[in-house]
């Protein structure tokens, strides 16, 4: 485990580091944060089974869900950028690693780029006479 987490964040501290692998580098240090059992290597299949854990319970704390891909994803990416600028390589463009600018120039953060819904919810949500077309 311990060479596991050294081998992602050398990906965070590698100035050269593409964008695919410092989203499988997040991917992978939130499925070890949240302790993903080896079976589930994906990130949305963990949040999924957390989340069907979760509701049994009396209580849910929904807060203790994973994040999606999506959501981890851009994580990793503005963690990339504000590591490498803390390493003075203050050459990257931060709309390409976690950001997008309005039309003021000023820096949002991009919290996800998951849909808000599946498909089959958002399908059914509009459809007519409570009957989904789908």
């Amino acid at each position: 485990m311990p060479n596991e987490i050294k081998a992602i964040t050398d990906i965070f501290y590698d100035p050269t580091s593409t964008s695919d692998a410092v989203a499988q580098a997040g991917e992978k240090m939130f499925l070890t944060m949240y302790q993903a059992p080896p079976s589930e290597r994906d990130l949305n299949n963990h949040r999924h089974n957390s989340s069907v854990n979760t509701s049994t319970k009396v209580k849910a704390n929904l807060a203790s869900l994973p994040p999606s891909q999506g959501a981890a994803k851009q994580r990793s990416f503005r963690v990339y950028l504000q590591t490498q600028q803390w390493l003075h390589n203050d050459y990257l463009n931060p709309a390409r690693w976690g950001w997008v600018r309005d039309d003021g120039g000023v820096l949002n953060l991009v919290k996800t780029t998951d849909p808000i819904s599946p498909h089959s919810v958002r399908c059914c949500a509009t459809s007519r006479g409570g009957r989904c077309g789908c």
